[in-house]
């Protein structure tokens, strides 16, 4: 009784996966031949004229990995009665998946080649087995985190774009543009500071690199497979693992947001002409500079109540182009310390200073 229920359960995911990804993916999952999906069609990071990309020396490999994109089937065909959860065992395509992310941040490598580097890993990998297939299926439509920054775009919504997102942030992590006489310099440096961190047996007493020539005799011209070769052999020491960021729970909007009071829709033209962005209240605790400029708004908000309660409309219109102008400045400060937020992976300050942006959005 117990397999059949394992069995109804299998049959239902497959249709749910049916249904999302169109019969043809699925009967490819499960019915032989694997998940080849055609690469992306990403654009190489490129630089301004007289200049050309390298890798920066101190960027800092990192991946999500793939462990929490795992599914697992019973596989009734291969079913052993002494040990009936042996169909429920899978291979990991976890390197795989890091090893794709190594791809994308090695400045210089296409995304068709990372996508192509990945479809052969979890080939090797899985050899067959419908289980690590399904694993390499799924980590590949689960392979963009979430962002906060993101926002869905349904009128204008590019599933190309969305493929390449992870792709194009990679590169802009890992690369900078040099001029072109400066290039190989660079290059050397690259590796020679790549190798003096994580095997520095290949660096002599002088600190150059030993058998320099030979190496670009074997890799001239191939130099971001090279560096991305060393990114996969190194792996264990050269990159960094992280825990993939999760959206935050669902809150329900207040029923009461956005209503406009009836005494906000009786204000007359002039008051309207005059009018300046409502400036945003504060989502977060300290934040002096924040506090700051709401202070500064609400005076000018009330001598610009003043002005125009005067009929002085020449003081009034001036006032109100000084909140634009302190309201400008505030969102620009509070879009710096966002990028600073992200990129201390701080995804909740991140988001409630998003929020506070958004009120900026008639400037």
């Amino acid at each position: 009784m117990w397999l059949l229920e394992f069995h109804a359960v299998r049959v239902t995911l497959v249709a749910v996966l049916a249904a999302v990804w169109g019969p043809i993916g699925v009967r490819s999952q499960f019915g032989g031949g694997g998940y080849n999906p055609p690469p992306p069609k990403c654009k190489l990071f490129k630089c301004g004229k007289g200049e050309k990309p390298v890798g920066k020396p101190n960027h800092q490999l990192w991946s999500y990995g793939c462990k929490d994109s795992g599914m697992s089937f019973l596989n009734t065909a291969s079913f052993d009665p002494n040990n009936p959860l042996k169909g429920m065992q899978q291979k990991s395509v976890d390197r795989c998946c890091v090893e794709r992310d190594i791809c994308k941040q090695t400045c210089g490598m296409s995304a068709k080649a990372c996508h192509d580097n990945f479809q052969k890993c979890t080939k090797k990998t899985c050899k067959g087995d419908q289980n690590c297939e399904m694993q390499g299926m799924l980590s590949e439509i689960m392979s963009e985190p979430y962002d906060p920054d993101e926002k869905l775009d349904t009128k204008n919504y590019d599933p190309e774009a969305t493929k390449c997102r992870g792709y194009d942030k990679g590169q802009k992590e890992a690369c900078q543009c040099v001029p072109e006489d400066d290039w190989q310099v660079v290059t050397d440096s690259n590796l020679k500071a790549f190798y003096s961190k994580f095997n520095p047996e290949k660096v002599d007493s002088s600190g150059e690199i030993k058998g320099l020539d030979e190496v670009w005799k074997k890799w001239k011209g191939k130099e971001s497979e090279m560096f991305m070769g060393l990114g996969i052999k190194y792996k264990d020491k050269a990159v960094e693992i992280r825990q993939k960021p999760k959206p935050p729970p669902y809150t329900p909007p207040d029923s009461k947001a956005g209503a406009a009071s009836e005494e906000d829709s009786s204000t007359s033209e002039v008051e309207e002409e005059a009018a300046a962005p409502s400036p945003p209240q504060k989502t977060e605790a300290d934040d002096p500079e924040g506090d700051a400029f709401l202070d500064k708004t609400k005076e000018l908000e009330d001598k610009k109540k003043k002005a125009t309660a005067d009929e002085d409309y020449d003081l009034a219109q001036e006032i109100k182009d000084e909140i634009v102008a302190v309201s400008k400045k505030e969102k620009e400060r509070l879009e710096e310390v966002k990028k600073q937020a992200i990129a201390d992976e701080d995804y909740l300050k991140a988001k409630l200073l998003k929020r506070r942006i958004e009120k900026f959005s008639d400037l």
